[in-house]
């Protein structure tokens, strides 16, 4: 390795390897039946990566990834020296072990939908004019009504983390027995519900998974888009985070 050069984790894969030789630029370090895969960078470049470099980081693990399980890092886990990496590779020896035999010829296939927006519980069809708790808070006091404030948000967010549990629902259905694990996100966006799902698909059914929610799109609400598949980044990001803090 050049001085002034370190290694940067890109993934780590069994030793030894299922995949073709390593691309240019690429090397392993084997240790105790696990091979971290990296690439000798200069720190002060990772800091400055551009989007075409973040974009040719993610080809390049996807290529890794057709050949091979393997547990992605995201773009710049830059370790000290090789000694660091062997060291990782060592202490969390078991925990890799295990996530590879999870991750095993599986990819990640995501979705994103869109919630339609509902009225409240909290709302009112009545013709316009104060709400009748609005009119007896009138004397209450402005306490009373930041508390009518805030249980109507509470009800909206209970509403609308409801009708995420039924989208998830509805989706885990209808592709029932094509995939081993999902992990799911949940948020808003300019006031709309947002509900990320993440499947962990044996690749050999990625095929039937893609057909199965397209088969059908009505059955779920909202509008939608069906990422992937890559490689299982969304199912590694504690151990991401651990191995990152170590570098």
């Amino acid at each position: 390795m050049t001085v002034g050069r370190r290694p940067m984790l890109h993934c780590i894969l069994r030793d030894p390897p299922r995949c073709a030789p390593l691309p240019g630029g690429l090397r392993g370090i084997g240790v105790d039946g696990l091979r971290a895969v990296v690439a000798d960078v200069d720190p002060d470049q990772v800091r400055a990566a551009d989007s075409a470099q973040l974009q040719g980081y993610a080809d390049l693990i996807a290529c890794l990834h057709c050949d091979a399980p393997l547990i992605p890092m995201r773009f710049g886990c830059v370790f000290t020296s090789d000694a660091a990496v062997r060291k990782l590779l060592t202490g969390h020896q078991a925990r890799l072990l295990t996530m590879l035999d999870h991750l095993d010829d599986c990819v990640e296939i995501g979705i994103r939908l869109m919630l339609p927006k509902a009225a409240s519980p909290t709302a009112t069809a009545a013709a316009p004019g104060p709400a009748p708790e609005a009119e007896g808070l009138k004397d209450r006091g402005p306490g009373h009504g930041h508390l009518a404030v805030i249980r109507r948000r509470l009800d909206d967010e209970a509403l609308a983390a409801a009708r995420a549990a039924e989208a998830r629902g509805a989706i885990e259905r209808i592709v029932a027995g094509l995939y081993r694990d999902l992990h799911q996100e949940f948020g808003q966006i300019g006031g709309r519900s947002l509900l990320s799902l993440y499947f962990l698909v044996p690749r050999e059914q990625s095929g039937a998974f893609v057909e199965a929610l397209r088969r059908d799109p009505s059955a779920v609400p909202g509008s939608g888009l069906i990422t992937g598949p890559w490689p299982p980044y969304n199912f590694v990001g504690a151990i991401d985070d651990d191995l990152r803090s170590l570098a």
